[in-house]
């Protein structure tokens, strides 16, 4: 203790000569680097407005029910999203004109139209109100062409199997979100590499994740805790860790993020084989890619949009994109450790499966942005005074905190508490049922429909046990017992839509 002391002494003394400047590896070199470029950024950008932007909310067949009407959050406004009659998607904030109850608690009629259950009014897709009940015959036209009896509509569309909202419904929201494309993947609309994706899709589909925006952001932004964190799924803890050379391929501007290169200086022969160079890229507001270029050309890309749906969380949505090489070359069938090959497998399966990789983050990532806070409040200390990142490897991290900062944080509504969530206890944080089973039709239908296997093999067990016993016969009481193990394989099935551990004490 006496050494550790002397020597933060001494830490402390020399911090006070530079004029308490951030005495890491990173933050001087991005501070040389950056220093210009933010000028010339603050000079030609304005700051990032979360609410003139598309994020995507759903996976269209899997998330959304289009019989009734689903509730979503955004920047914590709560929304409803609905179909009409002709197969359109719509989204509106979820209240009433007229009492401000919740619309989402309403129904699709058969003429198309989304009711109010409160007192009957009716609507279009782009908010026009269609019938108020209650109004004088002689009433009813004067009342309907009301601009207060609309509801608040957003624009919304379907793309790439996803439902995207804008993020406010002001009078100039149509013409503005018309301006605006989502951020998806270039190559989709690129003729020039069209011909060489070989597969893009949602094989994780959608998560609502117990931890916010920003300490999401992070997470996947930083390429160095995948050595570490993921021990047994991508990586081993004891040997893979090492330095990473971060090189920026287009710099930080308020607009388009950023995006850099990254190679991991791998210390044992295997991995020194793979030698590969990966690509990351961060779009704001919700949009983060990394690619990875293998050795025979081919190339695996995995996105992660992060929505900030209120403080302190976050909707994850997963997509993968393979491509060949120039020359048709295709990935090997574990690349990275994701499962390339997968098409044969249910998308419950895949779902189910995805917080065994998830979960070896969700522990950090969630307890982080509460001791965060926690420090801020005690002390007034930023990021820049919470964390030490003395490496190259941590340029990201400090890259998106600069571009937070830059742009004065998430915009939330202003009704908003700025309280974060209290931090969840384990039992609670592994709660995979609320996170996505309950909000992903495939899941409810298979958990459904698994539930009854399991009942069913249950009491074919007791039947054929009880007859086997009576009749003395060795073969239906060892029928009765391989159908009674089925059932407890199936009830294991089944527990991993509601709950799925992890401790990284137990991930030896």
């Amino acid at each position: 203790f006496g050494v550790c002391a002397l020597a933060l002494h001494g830490r402390r003394h020399r911090a006070s000569r530079i004029s308490r400047r951030h005495n890491t590896f990173t933050e001087e070199v991005l501070e040389v680097e950056d220093g210009r470029l933010e000028a010339e950024d603050h000079g030609r950008s304005e700051i990032f407005n979360w609410k003139k932007a598309w994020y995507p909310m759903a996976l269209v067949d899997e998330n959304l029910d289009p019989s009734r009407p689903n509730k979503l959050q955004l920047l914590g406004e709560d929304l409803v999203a609905w179909r009409d009659g002709q197969g359109g998607w719509h989204v509106f904030e979820d209240h009433c004109p007229h009492r401000s109850v919740p619309l989402s608690e309403g129904r699709i009629e058969v003429d198309g139209n989304l009711m109010c259950s409160y007192h009957g009014w009716k609507f279009a897709g782009d908010g026009r109100v269609t019938d108020i009940p209650q109004a004088h015959h002689g009433d009813l036209q004067r009342l309907l062409d009301n601009r207060r009896a609309c509801a608040a509509a957003r624009p919304a569309k379907v793309k790439e199997g996803l439902l995207w909202v804008w993020g406010e419904s002001s009078p100039d929201a149509t013409l503005e979100s018309a301006l605006v494309e989502p951020n998806l993947p270039e190559e989709l609309y690129d003729e020039s590499v069209q011909h060489r994706i070989t597969s893009y899709n949602y094989p994780w589909g959608m998560r609502d994740v117990p931890y916010g925006w920003d300490v999401a952001l992070e997470n996947v932004t930083d390429p160095a805790h995948v050595a570490v964190a993921h021990h047994n799924t991508l990586a081993n803890r004891y040997t893979d860790p090492c330095p990473v050379e971060i090189k920026f391929v287009r710099r930080s501007t308020n607009k388009d993020g950023f995006k850099f290169q990254f190679r991991n200086k791998w210390k044992t022969p295997e991995r020194l084989e793979e030698d590969m160079v990966s690509e990351m890229e961060f779009r704001p507001p919700s949009y983060h890619r990394v690619t990875t270029k293998l050795k025979n050309g081919a190339s695996l890309t995995v996105v992660n949009n992060f929505v900030p749906t209120k403080p302190g969380r976050a909707r994850q949505i997963s997509s993968k994109l393979l491509m060949t090489g120039p020359n048709g070359e295709r990935a090997p069938t574990n690349a990275l450790g994701y499962k390339v090959k997968e098409g044969w497998l249910p998308n419950w399966v895949r779902h189910i499966l995805q917080p065994f990789f998830v979960h070896q983050d969700l522990v950090f990532v969630h307890h982080q942005q509460a001791i965060l806070q926690s420090k801020e409040r005690k002390s007034g200390a930023t990021w820049k005074q919470s964390y030490w990142t003395p490496c190259e490897a941590d340029k990201s991290t400090v890259a998106l905190h600069k571009w937070i900062d830059r742009n004065g944080g998430i915009g939330w509504s202003p009704s908003l508490p700025s309280t974060l969530l209290e931090p969840l206890d384990k039992a609670r944080l592994f709660d995979t049922y609320s996170a996505h089973t309950e909000k992903c039709v495939t899941c409810s239908t298979a958990l459904k429909n698994i539930s009854r296997v399991q009942r069913v093999l249950e009491y074919s067990a007791f039947v054929l046990g009880v007859a086997g016993v009576s009749a003395r016969s060795y073969t239906a009481i060892v029928g009765g017992a391989a159908l009674y193990l089925g059932a407890g394989v199936v009830s294991k099935v089944e527990g991993l839509f509601h709950r799925y551990p992890f401790n990284h004490q137990d991930n030896k």
